[in-house]
C-alpha cells in the first residue's frame, strides 16, 4: 500500500513525477500503473484544454474587434470558429480516453486486498478519489459543452453576410456560454485539489 500512497501523493497535483517504482503485490502494481495512466491522460486533457481556452480567448478578442468594424472580415471570424471547434473535438476525444482510464483505476483498486486495521477507511478513500476523478471529467466536459455553445452562437450571430441582419441575442448567448465555461473549469480544478486532500488522508492511515 505504501507504493500506491507514494504514487498518489506524487501525482495528486498533476505535475512533477512521471513514473514510480514499487515492490509490492501484483494487484498494487497494477493499481499504480492504472493511476499513472490516469494521470498521463489527465495531463493530456489539461494541456489540450489550456490550448483550446487560450486560442478561443485570442479569437474572442479578434471577433469583438472585427464585428465593431464597418466591414468586418467574416471569412477570418468563421475560420477562427471552425478552428476552435476542432480543438473542442480533440478535447472531447481526450475526455473519452480519461473516462476509460478512470474505469480501469476503479477496477484495479477495488481488486486490492488490505490486511491492516485501516482497510475499510483505505477502501473508502480510494472510492472517494475515484469519484473526484469522475467529477473532474464532468466539469471539464461541462466547460467543453459551454464553449461549443459559444462557437455555435458566435457563428450564428455572423451567419448573415449583412451586419444589418445580425441578431444581438446570439452574441449575448455566446458571451454567457463563455463565462459559464470558466466556472466549470474552476470546478474541475477544485476536484483535483480534493483529490490531493484524499491522498493526504490516505497517507495518514499508514
Amino acid at each position: 500500500m505504501i507504493g500506491i500512497l507514494i504514487l498518489l501523493l506524487c501525482f495528486a497535483g498533476a505535475a512533477g513525477c512521471s513514473s514510480v517504482r514499487v515492490a509490492d503485490t501484483h494487484n498494487t502494481t497494477i493499481a499504480v500503473q492504472s493511476y499513472n495512466a490516469w494521470i498521463a491522460q489527465q495531463q493530456t486533457v489539461d494541456r489540450d484544454t489550456e490550448s483550446a481556452v487560450a486560442q478561443i480567448g485570442d479569437h474572442v478578442t479578434a471577433y469583438n474587434a472585427e464585428i465593431a468594424k464597418d466591414r468586418p472580415d467574416l471569412a477570418l471570424l468563421r475560420g477562427n470558429l471552425a478552428s476552435d471547434q476542432q480543438f473542442l473535438d480533440q478535447w472531447g476525444a481526450d475526455l473519452t480516453a480519461l473516462s476509460a482510464a478512470t474505469d480501469r483505476f476503479e477496477q484495479d483498486t477495488t481488486a486490492l486486498a488490505y490486511d491492516n486495521g485501516s482497510a475499510r477507511q483505505t477502501k473508502e478513500i480510494l472510492g472517494q478519489m475515484t469519484r473526484h476523478m469522475r467529477a473532474y471529467a464532468i466539469e471539464r466536459e461541462n466547460a467543453r459543452q459551454h464553449l461549443i455553445e459559444y462557437v455555435n452562437n458566435a457563428g450564428a450571430y455572423i451567419a448573415p453576410d449583412d451586419p444589418d441582419y445580425w441578431n444581438e441575442q446570439y452574441r449575448r448567448d455566446a458571451m454567457e456560454a463563455k463565462a459559464e465555461a470558466g466556472q466549470s473549469l474552476a470546478g474541475g480544478d477544485l476536484e483535483l485539489r480534493n483529490l490531493t486532500t484524499q491522498a493526504v488522508h490516505l497517507e495518514n492511515l499508514q
